[in-house]
């Protein structure tokens, strides 16, 4: 079962306006995701990816973005 990520590529320019102002690393092994308005950042496991329970929040916050 995989799962898609359609807002990385269309979220490449925010990563890039971050950039230039002050370098955010994200340690290896980790994905940095930016949630909400104000954009608060958390990093996730990479190893979450391939956990259902992760797949299906994934899942559900893709069917509210898309609704509003």
């Amino acid at each position: 079962m995989g799962f898609r990520l359609p807002g990385i590529i269309r979220r490449s320019s925010f990563s890039a306006s971050k950039s230039s102002s002050k370098v955010l690393e994200v340690p290896r092994g980790y994905l940095a995701v930016y949630v909400g308005e104000n954009m608060k950042r958390f990093l996730i496991p990479v190893s979450f990816l391939n956990e259902p329970l992760f797949q299906e929040l994934l899942s559900e916050a893709e069917e509210e973005v898309h609704i509003e």
